[in-house]
């Protein structure tokens, strides 16, 4: 295939605790029969810190932006001034209104001269995870948020609420959370002591029951990711089946599919046969993945996550391509 046309873009994905960059190129060019083709291949990367604003400040996101925007071309073998689109998807973009302004006044400042979008990580984590199809993805890392796009192009997000709020519902945060509730009930004997009890006393090295308070709270500082790093010993119990890890996980499963029923009706799928028509999947059903560390559990979360899911027309996919590789496609879609 000759490649005469080649162009230049960035994508960003950028969550509460990394930021992956990646850059691409779309080759233009023509098959051997005459047809026109395109690709995109994926040239360089980089991988920064959170970017959550209101943790690592506007100053702080600025910078982190500048800098992972300078690596990724450097690494990709190519200047700023080469790069024809950036699609930045990040979270706390478009949450609080008020912010906005500053928000978009750092992003310029950032990506200074270079023409970008941004929206939220939701959008590009649905991008990706459909290959750009009509349909609903779930984010279920350290928090929780519900995005989807039907056939006719309408957006709508759900869930996403601060985790202080009680939000985060099925996060790897709400999880852990519900782990270190359900310790306190065991240490106070308002439930029965199972293998949950001890395994939280060895995940945080306690002498004294009490002691987890002043790990969480005053060592901690209640850091959220730290604490969301608790959700792996709720997957070990499970496996080992302790009751509580199990409706835990349960729990999980229909907090996430809560979300995906709430945007499934009110973006209409079930309006008209929408589902079927729009070829997202091929049972008819509205594909439904899931992107985060809580997917990677696996069958504990996506069995039962699948199970209610089909009960409203959808069923559960896994993910076409990675958020990063959506913000990545969304940069060409916007060029």
């Amino acid at each position: 295939m000759n490649t005469p046309d080649v162009k230049y873009y960035i994508g960003i994905d950028g969550g509460g605790t990394k930021t992956k960059f990646l850059a691409g190129r779309v080759v233009k060019g023509v098959d051997a029969d005459g047809s026109e083709a395109a690709g995109l291949e994926v040239i360089g990367e980089y991988t920064g810190g959170g970017c959550h604003y209101m943790q690592v400040g506007f100053d702080g996101l600025e910078a982190l932006f500048r800098k992972g925007i300078l690596a990724v071309c450097d690494n990709a073998g190519i200047k700023p001034s080469d790069v024809a689109f950036a699609f930045a998807g990040f979270a706390g973009y478009g949450d609080v209104e008020s912010d906005q302004p500053m928000l978009d006044a750092t992003l310029r400042d950032a990506f200074d001269g270079m023409p970008y979008g941004a929206g939220n990580d939701s959008e590009n984590a649905l991008e990706g995870a459909l290959a750009g199809n009509p349909g609903i993805n779930i984010i279920a890392g350290t928090g929780s948020i519900g995005s989807g796009r039907n056939a006719a192009g309408d957006f709508m997000r759900c869930g996403g609420w601060h985790y202080v709020l009680g939000g985060d519902e099925g996060s790897a945060y709400w999880i852990a959370w519900n782990l270190l509730k359900e310790y306190s009930r065991q240490s106070d004997g308002r439930d029965k002591k199972t293998l949950l009890y001890d395994a939280v006393n060895r995940a945080l090295d306690l002498k004294t029951d009490d002691e987890m308070v002043t790990r969480v709270v005053n060592e901690w500082n209640l850091d959220r990711t730290r604490i969301a790093g608790l959700a792996p010993v709720v997957s070990k119990l499970y496996e080992e089946g302790d009751p509580y890890a199990i409706e835990i996980l349960n729990n999980c499963a229909k907090e996430l599919a809560d979300l995906a029923i709430v945007l499934h009706d009110k973006l209409g799928f079930a309006d008209a046969d929408e589902s079927a028509a729009d070829g997202s999947a091929e049972s008819g059903l509205v594909p439904v993945s899931g992107t985060g560390g809580v997917f990677k559990i696996g069958p504990a979360v996506t069995e039962p996550f699948d199970e209610i899911l089909r009960q409203h027309g959808m069923e559960y996919v896994k993910p076409a391509f990675t958020p990063d590789m959506g913000a990545l496609m969304l940069a060409v879609k916007h060029d």
